[in-house]
């Protein structure tokens, strides 16, 4: 039932082996490069942001990390095939033929963003929500070009809520907190020898 569900929905997204041009490009361009952002923001959230700011970033982080490690383990013990791979249509990112469930870019982005999402900081909330949106965009450019299907998707934000509730249990917070001030402490003593060194 769920795969029959996963082969429409999938048919109804996935874009046609004469894709070609502007289109393309801006598909390949959301696939491949889109993810990067994701850890972009956090670095600004640190190096701009305030402590609650840099304890969102230091969340979110931890969240991710989490996250990939989900996502890695299971595509390793369940072997789920690509689009590609079974259906006949073109493979537009050249990607290898392992397990597409779930989606490694989007758990990336959505484990951020939800992580991002749970501060209280209002600048790091607004950037949680940029990772959301940029994890469900690349997600569907990632169906649209053949790599995935629309429920490995799914699963990808399913393992990003997973690390990220676990990421803001009593643990993760003592542990996020901790390695916060550990970060700033060094944040600071790495800014006062620069400018130690330029004098």
């Amino acid at each position: 039932m769920f795969e029959t569900f996963n082969n429409r929905l999938f048919e109804a997204i996935a874009a046609a082996p004469t894709l070609s041009g502007a289109q393309l490009n801006f598909a390949m361009l959301l696939a491949q490069s889109a993810v990067y952002l994701g850890p972009f923001m956090l670095a600004l959230l640190w190096i701009f942001g305030t402590h609650a700011e840099r304890r969102a970033a230091v969340d979110a982080g931890l969240s991710t990390l989490l996250a990939l490690a989900l996502a890695v383990a299971i595509s390793s013990l369940w072997m789920h095939p690509r689009p590609f791979a079974i259906l006949q249509i073109r493979n537009f990112l050249s990607h290898a033929r392992d397990s597409s469930f779930p989606s490694n870019h989007s758990t990336l982005l959505f484990a951020l963003g939800f992580a991002l999402l749970a501060s209280a900081s209002i600048p790091s909330r607004r950037a949680g929500a940029c990772a959301v949106f940029l994890g469900l965009s690349v997600g569907w450019a990632r169906i649209y070009l053949g790599a995935h299907y629309p429920l490995d998707i799914v699963g990808a934000a399913g393992v990003a809520a997973a690390s990220s509730l676990t990421v803001s249990s009593p643990v993760g917070r003592t542990i996020g907190a901790r390695l916060t001030i550990w970060g700033e402490h060094l944040f600071g003593w790495s800014i006062a020898s620069n400018l130690c060194r330029r004098r």
